[in-house]
């Protein structure tokens, strides 16, 4: 009798534990902020590229791993430097910061310019927008970094590349991390083909390009259909939406929902007095918030008020639609197409509202 009261006893204890460690498990994970990577084309100093880093400081919703470059609106090493020293000036320089991709997979400024002299100018060719600084001026390296405006970083960027990081990250934690890709998707590309597993252990991709129509039936006008960053790297955008994530969201039809005004500069000067002068001085004034909108749905994807599912593609082509992202429907998709959210619309006031907070932790 006393045995049989004992492996009662025993079992009822070994139950509560295991009920206890359940419970710890689910607390704990309640409590665990997601985790993101913020791979960007780092141009600055403020603006739309750096200023999305905002959301993620001293946020208990979200737990930045760390932020990784690639170059696009800007050479890869200038805006590593412009990271850090942002970083510095938000006095976050713990904040650890990758070197990525220095040049596309493929194209390059002699190329991007002969696409152009059969198929008409870009608006946007970044790095590449000026002759001065597109590689093809004689003594120009784009490893050196100029004197910044702001001042140059005392901070160092990590040794690790940017594409062993990520690599690392999502092993780390499968299935947990979202990556912002807020720029070309050479980064991203190269982890995909880096580790075949790669693109499988990621949570969620975020993209800024989307389908857009080049014609406006309304009005009658031709609307700009570039979209820079998968122009700027086909290839890689084209490997990254065959390459099977689970997830991915293209917001590039909502990123020019909000744009910088003369309001949001007041209120930003109001709320931020640590970085009042930076943020004030160097805004991208009646540009939209383009990488902000993307990086505030990443952390609140309720701020999505309307979205569509589709099969997309970016076309690699060498024609007129080079690097523009291509729709299917579910009978016309190729084999190795998969399906995307596009965004299609946003609740603006609720974005300027989360914007706003993050300037001012």
């Amino acid at each position: 009798m006393k045995r049989h009261r004992m492996r009662s006893f025993v079992h009822q204890l070994a139950a509560s534990l295991a009920l206890g460690m359940c419970l710890s498990t689910v607390g704990h994970a309640q409590t665990t902020p997601p985790k993101f990577i913020l791979d960007q084309d780092f141009a600055g100093p403020g603006g739309s590229d750096l200023q999305p880093i905002l959301f993620f400081l001293d946020n208990p919703k979200a737990e930045l791993l760390g932020l990784t470059g690639v170059t696009g609106d800007e050479w890869m090493p200038k805006g590593v430097a412009q990271t850090l020293r942002f970083l510095e000036i938000a006095q976050h320089p713990q904040i650890p910061v990758y070197k990525g991709a220095l040049m596309p997979l493929i194209n390059t400024p002699d190329r991007l310019t002969a696409w152009e002299a059969q198929y008409g100018k870009l608006s946007w060719k970044g790095a590449w927008n000026k002759p001065e600084t597109d590689g093809t001026t004689q003594n120009f390296d784009p490893m050196k970094v100029p004197e910044l405006k702001e001042g140059m970083p005392t901070t160092k960027a990590q040794t690790q590349s940017a594409v062993d990081f990520m690599i690392d990250q999502v092993h780390k934690y499968p299935g947990q991390v979202t990556i912002v890709a807020a720029g070309p998707l050479t980064n991203i590309a190269l982890a995909v083909r880096t580790d075949p597993g790669f693109a499988s252990l990621v949570k969620t991709l975020l993209v800024t390009g989307a389908p857009k129509a080049a014609f406006d039936p309304t009005s009658g006008k031709v609307l700009s259909a570039d979209a820079f960053n998968s122009i700027f790297d086909p290839e890689a955008a084209h490997i990254v939406m065959t390459a099977g994530f689970p997830s991915i969201v293209a917001t590039g039809l909502v990123t020019d929902a909000v744009s910088v005004d003369d309001a949001l500069i007041k209120d930003m000067k109001a709320k931020a007095p640590a970085l009042t002068d930076y943020l004030v001085n160097n805004a991208w004034k009646d540009l939209p918030m383009w990488d902000e909108i993307t990086t505030a749905i990443a952390i609140d994807p309720t701020l999505a008020t309307k979205t569509t599912e589709v099969f997309a593609d970016v076309d690699i082509g060498e024609g007129r639609q080079r690097g523009q992202f291509i729709v299917f429907d579910e009978k016309s998709a190729p084999a190795k197409v998969g399906k995307i959210t596009v965004v299609l619309d946003i609740d603006r006031a609720r974005f300027r509202k989360m914007f706003l907070e993050a300037v001012a932790r």
